[in-house]
């Protein structure tokens, strides 16, 4: 896959690894739209790209999103890449002080239930873009961030551990769907390894791969048209699976500290 002069759109833009990545497509020569909460962090970011364009969200509100989809579509119908990238976690362990069911309805609301809004709100916009395009080779991409503890729950962030299970078993179902209606979209899941980032302060591990190492990784991958990335430490769990569904548990949790 052609990975230059793309029109990107990038949810979890602020930090870490939507941040990197924001930053590799410039460098590669294409532009991106930065989506996240905190305006003022977003905007900041998005000065320092050349062409970036920043859109405040908060993805779990369905009118700020409907705002979105209308400004993507209105003013970027040239949009040809998606990168759902945004996610909140919390660091606990169940059966403690922590109200589980309130980190979880938090988590399943921004990590899952936005993405199947956000991934019904844009395919049709990417499906637009490729008809009106149908010489060119940047092929349209959808790419969604999910992480190795899909396979296998890290014990000290359970909920978000289960989010990212859910979110798994959804991209496999969209790619299918996609291949079966003749789409020409290439759904790319980047099945993360722990990162060293903002979002993974409260977890303990030496085990922390560069946000920028894991952003090649993610590029290379999709450059090899390899469709579900297995980065860093996500490939030894998905090895450890191939024994057991407990040796992939201990895996991550040697890892984590659970």
């Amino acid at each position: 896959m052609r990975m230059v002069g793309r029109k990107v759109l990038i949810t979890g833009a602020g930090t870490g690894m939507g941040l990197e990545a924001a930053k590799r497509f410039t460098d590669q020569g294409s532009r991106v739209i930065m989506v996240a909460r905190n305006g003022t962090r977003l905007r900041n970011e998005a000065e320092r790209l050349p062409g970036a364009v920043a859109h405040p969200c908060d993805i779990t509100d369905a009118e700020q999103v409907a705002r979105l989809l209308s400004f993507v579509s209105s003013e970027h119908s040239d949009l040809d890449t998606v990168l759902l990238n945004a996610a909140v976690t919390h660091t606990y362990r169940l059966f403690g002080t922590e109200d589980a069911y309130a980190h979880a309805e938090v988590e399943m609301r921004t990590n899952y239930l936005s993405a199947i809004r956000l991934i019904n709100g844009l395919v049709p916009l990417l499906h637009q873009q490729a008809a009106r395009k149908q010489t060119d080779p940047a092929d349209p991409a959808l790419i969604v961030t999910t992480s190795g503890v899909a396979f296998a729950p890290d014990i000290t962030n359970p909920t978000y551990s289960a989010t990212k299970a859910a979110l798994h078993s959804l991209v496999q179902s969209v790619r299918l769907q996609l291949e079966r209606d003749g789409s020409p979209i290439k759904v790319f899941e980047f099945m993360a390894p722990l990162v060293d980032s903002p979002f993974s302060a409260g977890v303990v591990s030496d085990r922390k791969m560069p946000a920028t190492d894991a952003i090649a990784a993610l590029f290379d991958g999709m450059e090899r048209e390899e469709l579900e990335l297995h980065v860093g430490m996500t490939a030894d769990v998905h090895q450890a699976l191939r024994r057991s569904s407990d040796a992939a548990v201990r895996a991550v949790n040697a890892a984590t500290g659970g």
